[in-house]
């Protein structure tokens, strides 16, 4: 009996996941206009350099926000893809910033130097993690416009491509 009750508590409890991680993936179709008219999340960072990075300062680029880990399977996948369109579209406007939810940075640090990661990385504090309406799973990817309007959240393993156009369709509005 005992045993039946914690297998249905654990059912409640990952499907209570799922229904949370859901209900935050805002995202418009593929070519269609995004629904969100949210200002994105205000946020400050000191990358891995010891640069400092704050929302106000990529104002005017289209900036995708990723949340990792360098034990997270998933994200590994789409890492190759954030350097990519990095390289690919810095002079147009567009800016990755990657935040680490390991414990520490030492694994972070040999980890992007290994994947020649050329975009900032930070470790995710306590306080960035709330202004993004919290992280629950990994990755968890945050698309904001030029004018600091959040575009699309996705949280879990998100389909490359439908990446890829929000972020060309964000870096077409001028």
């Amino acid at each position: 009996m005992t045993r039946k009750i914690i297998l249905v508590v654990i059912v409640f409890a990952v499907a209570g996941v799922i229904f949370w991680q859901n209900r935050g993936s805002k995202s418009a179709a593929p070519g269609q206009p995004a629904a969100s008219k949210t200002t994105g999340p205000q946020f400050t960072v000191t990358d891995l350099n010891g640069k400092t990075i704050d929302s106000a300062s990529l104002r005017g680029k289209v900036v995708l926000v990723d949340f990792w880990a360098t034990w997270c399977v998933p994200c590994e996948g789409e890492i190759p893809h954030l350097i990519e369109w990095q390289d690919k579209h810095a002079n147009d406007g567009f800016q990755v910033v990657g935040l680490s939810m390991d414990d520490t940075a030492g694994p972070v640090k040999t980890y992007v130097e290994k994947k020649k990661m050329q975009y900032p990385v930070a470790m995710a504090d306590d306080k960035t993690i709330a202004a993004f309406g919290g992280v629950l799973g990994l990755p968890v990817n945050f698309i904001i416009g030029r004018d600091g309007r959040l575009i699309a959240r996705h949280a879990g393993v998100t389909d490359i491509n439908v990446l890829q156009q929000e972020v060309e369709r964000a870096l077409a509005e001028k």
